[in-house]
This record gives structure tokens, C-alpha cells and sequence, in this order.
């Protein structure tokens, strides 16, 4: 286990704000909200790729777009079907 790990649990701190990663939140097929993102990256109706602090994450899907975005959050609601890490 790494430091940033142990550090995370040891003190009771959220893991996806010390190892800077995405924390991803589902509703069913719908809609995805991504905080602790890098920014937009690619944006489509078909695709929205998101910058993470480990690489990007592809959505793919129908009809998508993007329902709320802010330096904290970016939520993407349409018809989703997959989602991929990318580095």
C-alpha cells in the first residue's frame, strides 16, 4: 500500500482528494458526475473524454451532454454505455 494510502486512512481523509484521483458517481445508465476532474477534454454528443489526476475517462454513449460543470464537478447526463480509464 502506498504512502498517500496509508496517509488517506490513517487520518480520515477522502482518498480521492490526497491521491488525486476522479470520484465517480452513477444514476443507472443516465447520468455521471465526475469531481476532481482536469478539465473538459472532448466533448460530442456521442463521447466526453475528462482529464483525471491518473489520465482520462472516456463516456460514450447517446444524446449526452453536459447537464453542470464548474472547476469542482462536471456532470454529464444522456444515454450512457460505457466508461473507459485512458492513460
Amino acid at each position: 500500500m502506498g504512502l498517500g494510502k496509508k496517509m488517506a486512512e490513517k487520518l480520515a481523509l477522502p482518498k480521492e482528494v490526497v491521491l488525486d484521483l476522479p470520484l465517480i458517481s452513477l444514476i443507472g445508465q443516465e447520468e455521471v458526475t465526475v469531481e476532481n476532474h482536469k478539465g473538459l477534454m472532448e466533448y460530442s454528443a456521442e463521447q466526453v473524454r475528462i482529464g483525471t489526476g491518473g489520465g482520462s475517462l472516456r463516456i460514450v454513449g447517446e444524446q449526452l451532454e453536459l447537464k453542470q460543470m464548474s472547476a469542482a464537478l462536471i456532470v454529464v447526463k444522456g444515454r450512457l454505455e460505457r466508461l473507459e480509464f485512458l492513460r
